[in-house]
């Protein structure tokens, strides 16, 4: 099943939100509009809370725990303590992606976020490497329920949920300014962010759209809408957020650093701004001499245009190219 001043709206800085994504027909508009005055508030003053219902859970527990995890995923799990979570990528042995995930360390145990419709493909990719540890695994999808703050106080939010009973929660760093990602019994979630809302200024709960927003404004890209099991960290364009180059080895390990190292991908998902409102998904993104690069997989309204992600050949991923989407012109942006 990513990822978090998140709408002061200067399209790109590297991350502050978690890879949400709403899942939308290839033959319609996108339908998300500008963020919510309360949310855009929000989010450049306070904290903006928005619920993740899109993610399950696999809980991992055993003295093992931790180092068996750290071997199966792109991220640094070793280092998590209380008080942090971390986001990664669980990928098979040639280095392709099997989902991107968020980690949270909750006293006995960590708590893996996955997309739902992952889960139990996750669990399933987990048990063929447990063999000698002491670690256990299972989906508690049904017993936890996920949110994420962002804004300037995302932090200090996500230790306030922290400090509440049944609810764990941690900072996640996304190159940019630390956000806040926090799990309470799924009976219990609207209760703990109408709490949060009612106790701290400044703070607002947000609705999918405005995460949808986010997300594409921050450039990070979805599992299953932006890439997915075909594709390398680096054509998601994640190396930087979700890998680390060095921690020991993980499953996968060796393909992510020949490509870093060695060489490059041949396509990469890369932010562009695109004159006129925002396209349809699947939209053609072609060279300014019309050859067909890729296609546009998310795209919301921005600043009297809009902005999206991409996946375009590397030879035209370089920021200020110029292509054409529909018609209309577009411009590769700085991530």
């Amino acid at each position: 099943m990513s990822a978090f001043a998140i709408l002061g709206f200067t399209p790109f800085p590297r991350a502050e939100s978690p890879p949400f994504a709403l899942a939308v027909s290839a033959q319609r508009p996108h339908p998300v509009g500008m963020v919510s005055v309360s949310a855009q508030e929000a989010a450049s003053r306070g904290a903006l809370l928005v619920e993740a219902p899109h993610l399950g859970t696999i809980a991992v527990s055993g003295k093992d725990r931790q180092s068996w995890l750290n071997g199966l995923l792109t991220s640094d799990v070793a280092k998590l303590h209380p008080g942090r979570a971390s986001y990664g990528l669980v990928l098979v042995k040639v280095g392709r992606i099997v989902s991107d995930v968020f980690v949270l360390h909750a006293e006995d145990r960590l708590l893996v976020a996955g997309q739902r419709d992952r889960i139990a493909l996750l669990g399933e990719h987990f048990e063929k490497y447990l063999i000698m540890e002491d670690a256990a695994h299972e989906d508690a999808s049904s017993v936890y329920a996920w949110a994420f703050a962002h804004g300037p106080r995302a932090a200090d939010i996500a230790a306030a949920a922290g400090a509440m009973s049944g609810v764990y929660a941690g900072s996640v760093e996304l190159g940019g300014p630390a956000d806040g990602v926090f799990v309470a019994p799924a009976n219990r979630m609207a209760e703990v962010l109408a709490e949060l809302t009612a106790k701290h200024a400044d703070t607002v709960i947000g609705t999918a759209e405005d995460a949808e927003a986010i997300r594409v404004r921050r450039f990070l890209p979805r599992f299953g809408v932006d890439f997915g099991e075909k594709n390398y960290p680096q054509e998601a364009a994640l190396e930087k957020i979700a890998v680390s180059f060095s921690k020991g080895c993980y499953l996968g390990q060796e393909v992510v650093c020949r490509l870093e190292m060695r060489g490059h991908v041949i396509k990469k998902i890369v932010p562009v701004r695109i004159a006129g409102d925002p396209p349809l998904r699947g939209a053609e993104v072609r060279s300014a001499e019309g050859k067909v690069l890729g296609t546009v997989s998310s795209a919301v309204p921005n600043e009297g245009g809009a902005v999206g992600l991409a996946m375009v050949r590397i030879d035209f991923a370089e920021p200020g190219t110029k292509l054409d989407v529909g018609g209309r012109e577009a411009t590769v942006l700085g991530a």
